[in-house]
């Protein structure tokens, strides 16, 4: 498990070096309709302010997901969602090369 979230980690610091292959792993459009998974484990792990989210599924491991979320519609955290082992990496800054 640690080895996910340290990757993710990773993912997340080098998107300011590699924007594309960044946006190739996480390829839009966004989603915005529920996800009972997301959400549930957002919710167990205490994600703050996710009132609102939206999410891209990974093309490299289809269990993970990157989530904006956001409370007030324009302020946005960044999380890394694994909903089937319900764990979370975040919040981290929102990606520039994949804006809201």
């Amino acid at each position: 498990m640690k080895t996910l979230f340290s990757a993710a980690v990773l993912v997340m610091a080098s998107a300011a070096h590699a924007d594309t292959s960044f946006q190739d792993r996480y390829p839009g459009p966004w989603k915005e309709d529920f996800n009972a998974p997301i959400s549930k484990a957002l919710a167990q792990n205490s994600a703050r302010g996710c009132g609102e989210f939206k999410y891209r599924q990974s093309s490299k491991d289809k269990g993970e997901y990157l989530v904006y979320c956001t409370r007030d519609g324009r302020n946005w955290s960044a999380y890394f969602v694994w909903p089937s082992i319900k764990k979370i990496t975040g919040p981290h800054q929102v990606s520039a090369a994949i804006p809201p």
